[in-house]
């Protein structure tokens, strides 16, 4: 029952009636599409990008030119595995509000996912560049990411510190840190970082990935296990999840 709770007070309000029964103002074209994409978010947020394209496509039909919705379109998309509709929706909704940050960003993760990283940085650095963008960690970290794909780690690390510098203790930005110093072999330093990012981030399977092979590569077998472990119990169908499982079989045997 609680699964159409969302639905009900949907169309409570496209209806465009109060709670006392009384008629209230009928919805304009924006205000339907508005709706109608709140839910189709709500929907992307719970998992389910095939019911949230539905709903979007009734925004556009309430409103043709409503940029959020085709913002919310390319992510759908993009969980969908439909990487040509996904960047004609980001691209739609940028030629509607072309100066938008959260398009933008959307728009840059989308591409780096897709091995554009010259074209995600030319992207994401409009997005860092907005005094007015509420959450400019975001794009800076992807705009880190992008970097690392064009092997330009100094500029990844300098795009990091930013976003650090901004939100300090970042849990995406310290994880992808930590990443790179475990590349360089600077285990300490990674381990610590992955310390703070599973503090916020009790079940990320990836981190905890991470934690354990580090442990193990220190000797601490026991230690490493534990977290395979976790990451398994997380997310045991993910990437991480199978790499935990193989990692676990690997270390089956003895030790501390």
């Amino acid at each position: 029952m609680k699964r159409f709770l969302p639905v009900i007070v949907f169309l409570l309000l496209l209806s465009g009636c109060a709670s006392d029964g009384q008629p209230t103002v009928q919805s304009t074209p924006r205000h339907k599409a508005d709706i109608y994409t709140s839910l189709a978010t709500a929907y992307l947020e719970n998992g389910h990008p095939r019911e949230a394209v539905r709903e979007l496509q009734a925004a556009l039909a309430a409103e043709n030119d409503y940029a959020p919705a085709y913002n919310v379109m390319g992510l759908a998309y993009q969980q969908l595995k439909q990487p040509d509709l996904a960047r004609r929706a980001f691209r739609q909704a940028l030629s509607l509000d072309p100066k938008n940050p959260e398009v933008l960003n959307n728009y840059g993760a989308f591409l780096i996912d897709n091995g554009d990283y010259a074209e995600a940085v030319h992207i994401l650095k409009q997005a860092t560049a907005d005094p007015l963008y509420g959450t400019p960690q975001f794009a800076w970290t992807n705009l880190a990411r992008a970097y690392l794909g064009l092997k330009q780690p100094q500029a990844a690390r300098q795009a990091l510190a930013q976003a650090l510098m901004l939100v300090p203790n970042y849990a995406p930005a310290l994880h992808l840190l930590a990443e790179m110093e475990y590349k360089d072999g600077n285990l300490p330093a990674a381990f610590s970082r992955l310390q703070v990012v599973l503090a916020q981030q009790p079940n990320n399977a990836d981190a905890l990935v991470l934690a354990g092979r580090i442990a193990a590569q220190e000797g601490r077998i026991s230690e490493a296990r534990d977290f395979w472990k976790r990451s398994v119990d997380a997310a045991p169908y993910s990437a991480a999840g199978v790499a935990a499982q193989h990692l676990l079989i690997q270390y089956s045997g003895g030790g501390q």
